[in-house]
Order: C-alpha cells, then sequence, then structure tokens
C-alpha cells in the first residue's frame, strides 16, 4: 500500500523521509522529484504507476521536505543516500528516474553507482547549466543573478512559490500565464493540480532558502566527471519544454556517448510525463538491457 511519509536514518545520522507509490511487488524505481517539489511528486501520475506495475520509491533530498539538511552536498553524495535507501528496503538491483532537476542525479548515480542499476532514465531532465547558453534569456538572468547574488535567488525562489500557497484557481490561473498550452492542460485535471501544489508546498517545509540551495547545484560545475558514465541513460524530453529547452538534452548526447534521447514535437516539461508514461515505464524496465546490445 502507498505510503506518503517513511523515515530512513542514514549513516551520518541525518533522517532521510521518502514515499512509496504503486505495487510493492512491481519493478524497483527510486524517484527523483524536481526543484521546488518533494517526495509527493509522483502522485501527478499514481494511477499510471500502478497501471504499468512499478514500485516508485521517492526520498526527499537533502533540507527538501522532512529530509534533513546536508552542509556543503554535491551530486556525487547522492548515490551514497540511495544506497542506503535500497538497502534498508532490501533492494540489490533497481531502476533510477529523475524529472527535471531530478536529471542530474540520474547522471550522478549513472556514474557512481552503475553495478546496482537496471536502468537509468531522465524526463525533461536538466544537465550541467554553468554555461547557462542553453536557456532563455530570462533564466540566463535569473540564474547568473543565484551565481553572483545568491541571497537573492532565494527571493527569487519565494516569489514563485508563492502561488502554490494560494488557491487551486489562482494557481491555476498563474499556470495559464506561465506555460505552454500543452503543460497547462495537465492542470486541468484538479486530482493533478492539487497533487502538484502539495509538493511544492512540501518542499519548503523546512525552508525556501533549502529549495534554492537544490537547485543552485546546477549552476556550479559538478562534482563528478560526466566521462565515468559508462551505462545507457534514457532521455525523454519534449521539443516545447520551456523550462529545460530540447537544446540541453541534445547537448547532453553531444558530450555522453551512452545517452539515448527520444523526442516528442508536441510534449512539454511536465506533459510527456504523463502523456508519455508507457514510453517511459518501457524504458525504466527495459532501456539496459536493450541499449547494451
Amino acid at each position: 500500500m502507498m505510503k506518503t511519509t517513511n523515515f530512513i536514518t542514514l549513516p551520518d545520522g541525518r533522517k532521510l523521509a521518502y514515499a512509496e507509490f504503486g505495487q510493492p511487488d512491481g519493478h524497483p524505481v527510486i524517484y527523483f522529484h524536481g526543484g521546488a517539489s518533494s517526495r509527493l511528486e509522483p502522485l501527478l501520475f499514481d494511477e499510471l504507476i500502478n497501471k504499468f506495475a512499478l514500485r516508485f520509491i521517492a526520498p526527499d533530498r537533502p533540507g527538501i521536505g522532512q529530509s534533513d539538511f546536508q552542509p556543503d552536498r554535491g551530486f556525487s553524495d547522492y548515490p551514497k543516500d540511495v544506497v542506503f535507501l535500497a538497502d534498508t528496503l532490501g533492494l540489490d538491483k533497481f531502476s533510477v528516474l529523475g524529472v527535471s532537476s531530478g536529471g542530474g542525479y540520474v547522471f550522478a548515480c549513472a556514474a557512481k553507482i552503475p553495478d546496482r542499476l537496471l536502468s537509468a532514465v531522465a524526463v525533461s531532465g536538466a544537465w550541467d547549466m554553468d554555461s547557462l547558453k542553453d536557456l532563455p534569456m530570462f533564466s540566463r538572468w535569473i540564474y547568473t543573478l543565484a551565481k553572483t547574488f545568491p541571497i537573492l535567488f532565494e527571493v527569487v525562489i519565494k516569489l514563485s512559490l508563492r502561488p502554490f500557497q494560494g488557491s487551486t484557481e489562482k494557481l491555476l490561473a498563474s499556470f495559464k500565464k506561465q506555460l505552454p498550452a500543452v503543460d497547462y492542460a495537465v492542470f486541468q485535471s484538479p486530482q493533478r493540480l492539487q497533487a502538484i501544489r502539495e509538493s511544492a508546498i512540501e518542499s519548503m517545509r523546512q525552508s525556501t532558502k533549502n529549495v534554492a540551495i537544490d537547485v543552485l547545484l546546477y549552476v556550479y560545475p559538478w562534482d563528478f566527471n560526466a566521462a565515468e558514465i559508462q551505462i545507457p541513460v534514457q532521455l525523454f524530453h519534449g521539443e516545447q519544454d520551456t523550462k529545460v529547452p530540447i537544446s540541453m538534452a541534445r547537448r547532453v548526447v553531444e558530450r555522453l556517448p551512452t545517452a539515448r534521447l527520444t523526442t516528442y514535437p508536441n510534449e512539454g516539461h511536465i506533459s510527456i510525463g504523463i502523456n508519455q508514461f508507457e514510453a517511459i515505464a518501457q524504458a525504466l524496465k527495459n532501456a539496459r538491457n536493450q541499449l547494451d546490445r
């Protein structure tokens, strides 16, 4: 049965919170949520997780939701938490799936713990944004501000999360202004609108500063080398994605020989994870075997 709040204590004494979705005997997937989100994010497609016989285990990252903060962390620290979580749950092998800002953690796991992975999949996944060249002008300005004045970036995060703290009607109205039509259509479902709202509110349970720190990892050079990745990584990306442009996904393929990219001309940043869930589920179950041939 799904339980959205579980805890383990990590070797360094930190508390890690995680949620479970889907079938207890389903294909095991450790899920990495997006930025300004939390372990509750899979509520967006809970019924699909069950339909395709998957078991999602979704941890809160350090300082997010109900997981304890970890100072001075980098991407390469997270696979240690993932391995301890998997060991605690009795999982020898598992798949990893990251959405949006969860993408970097897929790459980190592919680099650091390849022997534990059945498959590695990133959907609308972010990549190293140190150059910022793939981002739209406004986003480029925001992340430049973040690198120079991190405190101001926290203010930007706080303002961006404010609509989630109001009514669902106001949140939907803000989405209509911000999102491409294909992503806005996802939130015509009241259940999905409430799910994204709950996940965002949970992300700032401790502080919006921790949310900002989580996002800021992307604007500095990663603490692992992409050349370490020797296993297949499957990417899914919508060409109407305005948050993580398709050019970023294509740059991953240029720099990472093991990456495989599937694009959808009529999908956006959020819609792809729902409308193309069957293909994603198949990749989680089959990608590594097929790509290793």
